[in-house]
């Protein structure tokens, strides 16, 4: 493929799917189809948006319209292809098998998908939020026969798909939180080098804030996942084994109020301004920043092309490398604790039990999609992280123009899964509530820390 057409596709995907695929799919059309029984013409697509294969013998699959295979019927078109050659393989490699597929609306799809799992007629396969996985556990079938290299995965995988030696999800793909900053700010105010430690940010923050017209450090208080690395490396944990919140325990009350702590000190000491509890829209702060109003922010991986780079090199009046200026590094933690990102992503996932022929096809199409091959081929094209790590070092496998590959293969290293429990949303909701209360000044940290312990043990007890 050549640079510019690379280029052209990357930026199509990027305009459609924005930052919603980390985050949840969120605009997933509901449509259907498929069914079993029908005639196939000997003229009809090897792969078509409700049909992978053409074989006699049906397997049932459900899934996101970001994942047809069809770029007209796609909501990530530019990702449609690397799919098709990728079903295609598979459909090529197993005649007397075809995969009927549906696309359910977003809304009702996880809690109509465990109502059906539990009644013992769930699809052979499903796509499945990463949030979702813990959920399915007792309905989800083994891949270890299927898949190979599983310690190639980065550890948050394995700790989220694998259960007691079993893999039960191929996870697909993934993204991280990183700190933007301008470099040469800091070339100015830190000796070159990104702040590492919550101190060094308020320093070199409170410095910027002083001499220079911007504003030093932003936050995205629209995403929890962004901000519960401040948690995360103060050392809490959200839940239990068992899925029941911790965060009233002692250890973790105190990371939480020292995560509270922190956000208060950004905005006490004017690093950070107030108003950044009325910003609604992740793409508020890369363009404070390409605006040259900001000097450091958190954000998705995805922004230094979707936000950054592109949008710089298609304005005439600024020349293109003016996006270069900005770099990335880990999100900057206590001074005694662990640098942490939040992960996301999706996963695939058979139901089919057993090692008959049927179920031997269906859990060789959910493998193919971890397959080194084809999981490069897609995240190139969708501007998505590998989860394999060998993926990263095989450029014939992913290639991709997006800036600083390696630096987001570090951070992954210390990615954190969002927990996959129901509860996981209710504690993301009350904690970014509990850090408007205290950027807002309605709120100490404390207070708002246990306020949101409360609410969260109460709708956990309810539940």
């Amino acid at each position: 493929m050549k640079q510019s057409e690379r280029r052209t596709s990357r930026r199509t995907v990027l305009s459609a799917v924005g930052a919603g695929v980390l985050g949840g799919l969120a605009g997933c059309q509901g449509q259907s189809g498929g069914g079993g029984g029908e005639q196939i013409s000997e003229s009809a697509p090897l792969v078509a948006h409700k049909r992978f294969g053409k074989g006699d013998t049906p397997l049932t699959y459900q899934t996101s319209t970001f994942y047809t295979p069809i770029e007209s019927q796609s909501d990530q078109p530019a990702a449609a292809p690397a799919l098709k050659t990728q079903h295609r393989e598979w459909a090529e490699n197993h005649p007397d098998y075809r995969i009927d597929v549906k696309y359910p609306a977003f809304g009702q799809w996880k809690n109509n998908l465990l109502t059906s799992a539990a009644e013992g007629n769930p699809p052979d396969g499903s796509t499945l939020d990463s949030k979702w996985v813990a959920d399915f556990y007792q309905y989800l079938e083994p891949l270890n026969d299927y898949v190979d290299d599983i310690d190639d995965f980065f550890p948050f995988v394995r700790e989220t798909a694998v259960r007691d030696g079993d893999l039960l999800a191929a996870w697909k793909y993934t993204g991280c939180r990183c700190l933007y900053y301008r470099q040469d700010i800091l070339d100015t105010y830190n000796d070159g080098d990104p702040p590492t430690t919550w101190d060094e940010l308020l320093t070199v923050g409170q410095d910027i804030a002083a001499n220079e017209d911007m504003e030093a450090f932003m936050i995205p208080l629209s995403s929890a996942l962004a901000n519960l690395p401040y948690y995360w490396s103060a050392g809490g944990e959200l839940l239990d084994e068992a899925g029941a919140p911790v965060l009233g325990d002692e250890q973790n009350r105190q990371a939480l109020t020292s995560a509270l702590q922190f956000v208060g000190e950004l905005v006490d000491t004017g690093v950070t301004p107030q108003r950044v509890a009325s910003i609604e829209e992740i793409e508020v702060l890369p363009r404070e920043g390409r605006a040259g109003n900001l000097a450091m922010f958190v954000g998705n991986n995805d922004q230094i092309e979707r936000n950054i780079k592109n949008p710089i090199e298609a304005d005439d009046e600024v020349p293109d490398d003016r996006w270069e200026r900005w770099r990335v590094a880990k999100i900057p933690r206590p001074a005694d604790g662990k640098h942490t990102t939040g992960v996301g992503g999706w996963t695939e996932g058979t139901f089919r039990q057993g090692d008959s022929d049927g179920a031997t096809a269906m859990k060789e199409f959910i493998a193919k999609f971890v397959e080194p091959e084809s999981m490069g081929r897609y995240c190139e094209a969708a501007a998505l992280l590998p989860t394999r790590e060998s993926v990263f070092d095989d450029s014939d496998l992913y290639d991709p123009d997006t800036p600083y590959q390696n630096q987001f293969r570090e951070f992954l290293q210390d990615g954190v899964a969002r927990p996959a429990r129901p509860i996981y949303s209710t504690i993301a909701s009350e904690y970014l509530v509990a850090i408007e209360n205290v950027v807002t000044g309605q709120s100490e940290p404390g207070e708002a820390a246990d306020t949101m312990i409360t609410n969260v043990e109460d709708e956990y007890e309810a539940s």
